[in-house]
């Protein structure tokens, strides 16, 4: 307990720590302004809505002009007049759903959005277009669908809501800073256990010595996360609310490589479950490097190519994805398994996601398996070592 204490107020009074703090926060308030932006212009919907006005607008003044015209046969004008009749009604329900959509009238505006959603889809359809892009129109109906039953609004994926906002940040920019961040603060407790080679801990009877370490760097790293996860969270929903916790966020069925919706409430525990897994399986790792090589640097720049490069490594080489089941780090983007998004949702994407090639191995339980299994290795692999150097043995 007295050495977790220590490491606690070693960490707090380390300036790296607030300087990460602020920087994590900084990044994140920059992408919150940017969605701050997007939410004060039109909404999609709404300038999908007027530009398609202004479409059917030109095609009435076309098809009454055209009608004017003497040469026209009466098959033709059958048809023109059709379409003008159709041009008309269009234009008249788009009038209606920019007003309900600048007066936040969902209960008028869901039932157009979704007419026009299957008509988007029946000739997505006729036209043969891809899977990918069928599956895409499906997911968009069947959100309204689902929005429009629970009467919820529809929100921007750029949402400056806080719940909404921490699932963006989640998926692709918290993580991998974090990460990072926390192997700069474990390799410098740990490395503090060292004075010229040697493990001052050693010199102590601590039998438990490398489990209140791995303890007190799951802890750190754990909390340092959910300190950040919960300002992130919090900051926007001081300013902009929180956000509906039953909204249907966009997930999938990887198997089936169909999109399905998850209330963002059923996101949160299990995600945040992973992380702690995550951190546990990292605070083990960088511990084994500083026990085999002892060396600040040398732990430091090995930590970061292997726990850092590990986790993006899947999200950039297509090729690694086939195995990337087995990778623990695979897992440290933990909304990514939760949602059945993993290559899909990411940023970092950039080969294979019009295809809507999916992943249903890298899931959530084989994330709990393949970290768990890989902390366990690893802490055991710690143990024997700080063993062996405890009876003077050199590791080589």
């Amino acid at each position: 307990m007295q050495y977790f204490k220590l490491q606690i107020k070693r960490i707090l009074k380390s300036k790296f720590t607030w300087i990460s703090l602020i920087l994590i926060l900084s990044i994140c308030a920059y992408f919150l302004r940017i969605n701050y932006i997007v939410n004060n212009v039109d909404s999609h919907d709404l300038s999908q809505a007027k530009s398609n006005l202004i479409i059917q607008q030109h095609n009435i003044k076309y098809f009454g002009k055209a009608l004017k015209d003497s040469k026209l046969g009466t098959q033709e004008k059958k048809q023109m007049t059709g379409d003008l009749k159709e041009a008309k009604s269009t234009s008249k329900e788009l009038q209606t759903l920019i007003g309900a959509l600048k007066n936040n009238d969902w209960k008028t505006a869901y039932p157009i959005m979704i007419r026009q959603e299957k008509r988007n889809l029946a000739s997505a359809k006729k036209d043969n277009l891809d899977n990918a892009l069928l599956a895409m129109s499906k997911r968009d109906l069947r959100q309204l669908e689902i929005l429009a039953k629970l009467q919820i609004p529809k929100e921007n994926y750029e949402s400056i809501k806080g719940g909404f906002f921490v699932l963006q940040m989640m998926e692709t920019t918290i993580p991998p800073l974090v990460v990072l961040a926390v192997i700069f603060i474990l390799v410098k407790i740990y490395s503090a256990g060292f004075f010229e080679r040697m493990r001052l801990g050693n010199l102590l009877p601590q039998k438990k010595l490398t489990l209140t370490e791995f303890y007190t760097g799951t802890t750190i790293g754990f909390g340092y996360f959910l300190l950040i996860f919960f300002l992130i969270f919090l900051l926007p929903s001081i300013f902009f609310g929180t956000g509906n916790f039953n909204y249907p966020i966009t997930a999938m069925n990887p198997q089936a490589k169909e999109y399905i919706f998850i209330p963002m409430f059923r996101l949160f525990l299990p995600t945040l479950f992973l992380e702690l897994l995550s951190f546990a399986f990292i605070a083990a790792v960088v511990l084994l490097i500083i026990q085999l090589f002892k060396r600040r640097l040398v732990a430091l720049l090995l930590s970061v190519f292997l726990l850092v490069g590990g986790m993006v490594l899947p999200q950039f080489v297509i090729g690694v994805r086939s195995f990337a089941q087995y990778l623990p780090m695979s897992y440290f983007f933990a909304l990514q398994p939760v949602e059945g998004m993993f290559g899909i949702s990411n940023a970092y994407t950039f080969a294979d996601e019009n295809q809507l090639v999916t992943y249903p191995q890298v899931n959530f339980r084989n994330g709990v398996i393949v970290l768990v299994i890989g902390t366990i290795v690893i802490l055991l692999l710690n143990c024997l070592i700080a063993k062996s150097t405890q009876k003077g043995r050199k590791i080589k």
